[in-house]
């Protein structure tokens, strides 16, 4: 078996429509060992889904290498990818993605069987074994709608975990849950990672999880880093504040109150509006106004 459990190389995801090209990921180089727990940290919209969902092969990169278990699933057919994602890839996503009408026994039951490796008694027995491990002893029967959030999540994680792949993807496994439930969630996680050596890869907006890692990288705006990245939030607001025209925007939402004056000021006269409301909005816009103006004359 490889020794590196994930491995991207210049991996791009690139979106296309009808007038541009949209890329979401830029040349990603990325190599996850086996035994380790990755943090991935990320605000919405830096790409660490996308990201997760190339890495287990749910989705093609436009360009770029994606090698699971010493596998290149790059340019897998769909069938071949199925078989591999059965065998070497465990995902555990926010929102569970539970089999509503499968109890909990047979949702862990699932992934098992698509392996082709397993009879319906081995798949049952190994689910049993699961659900014990994760502490889920007496909800086997249980449907998902029965259990509370934390105890789906943990339900997720024995499915991910059932085949023994080479690595479990893990999408915000804690977003849906309250402190106490993400609290058990977590310790399980880092337990199973430091018990049975499963290598772990979680993608999150939540700082507080880094502290269970092995090792923690960080995503903005498509392009990955081992050190937090010093641009910040506050530099793009900066950068995107300095490239509008001045006075541009504020001219247009001074236009946008003037013709809200004049809407109002029209209902007035129509009687559509009491005396007392049209004082308070006028005076609230004509104070909106007058500091807009102000603001643009500096």
């Amino acid at each position: 078996m490889s020794e590196d459990a994930l491995v991207l190389r210049d991996v791009w995801k690139i979106y296309k429509t009808a007038t541009e090209e949209i890329p979401v990921l830029k040349g990603i180089n990325l190599t996850v060992r086996q035994g380790e727990l990755a943090i991935i940290m990320g605000p919405s919209g830096s790409g660490k889904s996308t990201l997760l969902s190339i890495a287990g092969g749910l989705e093609n990169p436009s360009r770029g290498n994606v090698i699971v278990g010493g596998v290149d699933i790059t340019n897998l057919s769909e069938d071949e990818l199925t078989k591999i994602r059965a065998r070497k890839i465990g995902f555990v996503f926010q929102s569970f993605n539970l089999i509503r009408n499968l109890t909990a026994l047979e949702n862990v039951m699932m992934p098992l069987i698509f392996t082709g490796i397993y009879s319906w008694k081995q798949a049952r027995e190994i689910a049993q074994k699961m659900l014990e491990i994760v502490g889920l002893k007496g909800h086997e029967e249980k449907f998902p709608r029965q259990l509370s959030g934390g105890q789906q999540q943990r339900v997720a994680i024995a499915r991910a975990l059932a085949p023994s792949p080479d690595i479990i993807l893990m999408d915000e496994p804690t977003g849906s849950l309250d402190v106490d439930s993400a609290s058990r969630v977590l310790s399980l996680v880092k337990w199973l990672n430091e018990a049975f050596g499963q290598t772990i890869v979680i993608v999150t907006h939540n700082p507080e999880i880094s502290e269970l890692a092995s090792r923690t990288f960080y995503i903005r705006g498509g392009q990955i880093f081992e050190q937090p990245p010093t641009t910040t939030l506050a530099d793009k607001v900066k950068e995107v504040k300095a490239s509008t025209k001045k006075g541009e925007l504020e001219k247009l939402q001074l236009e946008l109150l003037k013709i809200k004056l004049d809407a109002l000021e029209s209902v007035a006269r129509e009687g559509k509006i009491s005396p007392e409301i049209l004082d308070a909005e006028l005076k609230s816009l004509e104070a909106r106004i007058a500091r807009l103006e102000k603001f643009i004359e500096k």
